[in-house]
């Protein structure tokens, strides 16, 4: 039997229990590379080229984000569990599957190798038989962009509208393009009149895990293109079905490196699921994967007090998993609508509450009444029905922050430093004085 090579992030405790899975003539796993700490996972999954990994959940630092980031290169994480507490804490980890020391080789293979697939059902025959402008270059052959991933919390606090409207002001300046990546469902497809049968988000992810030197081409068939919207990749049809297939290991972070490759800038709207009780589900391991391969994430927190509390608290969520804090940009939205906290309120609650996470309000976005009225009507985003709006200025002046005035590469953040309570600058004033001697009085 051939063996499959394996990436092993094992206490000498949980590799004594599975050596009859890695020595001997019954060996059915060949180990490529192997993390004695959670911080060298990302590093030898990287270098050793492995398809898997075998971790065990006492694993020294091992956290959410190193499964995120082991997953986002395309290995799948099993988990080995010795009793039923570490099985439940290595799922909500957001491993792919767990298994026991005791189970058989057989069963072992199968959690790591995972799901078998029927790889000759793809849109790829649908798309096409449509006609289609004069294609890309292969995405190989094309320079690499940005993506730039927006996500919001409970309580729609405007996200996928800010993405909307943030990847309609973008394609003014860059060729951009907007993907829909919520695994709990968006509405661009009824927005924009359009079937994501014909193309969308699970395609393209096909595609690149099949290695289609033709992506760039087909990626020009799955767009939508509609006047006042930039270039949009759908979420895929019946997501319920698709779901699983989009969550597997590597395959949202191949997608975004294909969009990249293909546009200077991909905004991705990005579903709010990164925490899903006791244990995360696919859709919250397809979210995860998508903020930590992107390469910079925009939270978008709305202005009344229980969506502020859940924007926080996703906050609190992205910094679990390892989101550099020079890569997030946090901005209020909707504030001053009807149903809002009143903005003197938020000055004097936002500020602080974001300080102690050791962050500071990248934009406001206001409540523009008239523009949603507009975009009722007209079905564009918020930003390009009314163009020189309050919402417009706003959201063009946190572009304008976000990327470099060139490129649309992301501006580095500079991390700002807490300012000493006006309490403890007194008492070292204090105490200053009473250690010099004052010479008048010697």
């Amino acid at each position: 039997m051939e063996r499959l090579p394996v990436v092993l992030a094992l206490t000498p405790v949980a590799e004594r229990a599975v050596e009859h899975l890695l020595f001997g003539r019954a060996a059915v796993l060949e180990p490529r590379a192997s993390a004695a700490e959670a911080d060298e996972l990302e590093q030898e999954v990287l270098a050793a080229g492995a398809e898997a990994v075998l971790l065990s959940a006492d694993l020294s630092g091992l956290t959410a984000a190193h499964c995120a980031s082991a997953r986002a290169c395309g290995a799948r994480v099993i988990g080995l569990a010795f009793d039923a507490g570490q099985r439940q804490e290595l799922l909500a980890l957001g491993v792919d599957e767990v298994v026991e020391p005791a189970a058989s080789p057989e069963a072992v293979l199968a959690a790591l190798r995972g799901p078998t697939r029927d790889e000759t059902e793809t849109e790829a025959a649908v798309a096409a038989k449509r006609p289609v402008e004069p294609p890309l270059a292969a995405v190989s052959e094309a320079p690499e962009g940005s993506v730039l991933a927006v996500i919001g919390s409970k309580g729609a606090p405007g996200a996928s509208e800010c993405a909307a409207s943030l990847a309609a002001l973008a394609a003014e300046r860059w060729r951009c393009v907007l993907v829909e990546l919520d695994a709990l469902g968006g509405g661009l497809d009824l927005r924009l009149g359009a079937d994501p049968r014909q193309g969308s988000l699970l395609g393209l992810a096909r595609a690149a895990r099949s290695g289609d030197g033709a992506l760039g081409e087909l990626l020009e068939r799955w767009l939508t293109v509609r006047d006042g919207w930039p270039p949009v990749l759908l979420g895929p049809p019946e997501r319920a079905q698709s779901l699983d297939e989009l969550a597997e290991p590597g395959a949202a972070a191949a997608a975004l490196r294909a969009l990249a490759a293909a546009y200077p800038l991909a905004i991705a709207d990005v579903g709010f699921l990164l925490a899903e009780g006791e244990e995360a589900g696919p859709g919250c391991r397809l979210h995860r994967e998508a903020v930590v391969a992107a390469d910079a994430v925009l939270l978008v927190i709305g202005a009344r007090d229980e969506q502020l509390r859940a924007g926080l608290a996703q906050l609190d969520a992205l910094l679990a998993l390892g989101i550099p804090p020079e890569r997030l940009r946090v901005a209020i939205n909707a504030a001053g609508s009807p149903a809002a906290t009143a903005r003197s309120a938020l000055e004097q609650i936002v500020p602080r509450q974001l300080a102690e996470r050791r962050f500071a309000l990248d934009a406001w976005l206001p409540w523009d009444g008239r523009a949603l009225a507009r975009a009722r009507r007209t079905g564009l985003p918020l930003a390009r029905a009314r163009r020189r709006g309050r919402y417009a200025r706003a959201l063009a002046s946190l572009l304008d922050e976000l990327f470099l005035p060139v490129a649309p590469a992301p501006r580095e953040r500079k991390l700002r430093l807490v300012p000493p309570r006006p309490g403890a600058v007194r008492q070292v004033r204090v105490a200053g004085e009473e250690e010099v001697a004052l010479p008048w009085r010697s």
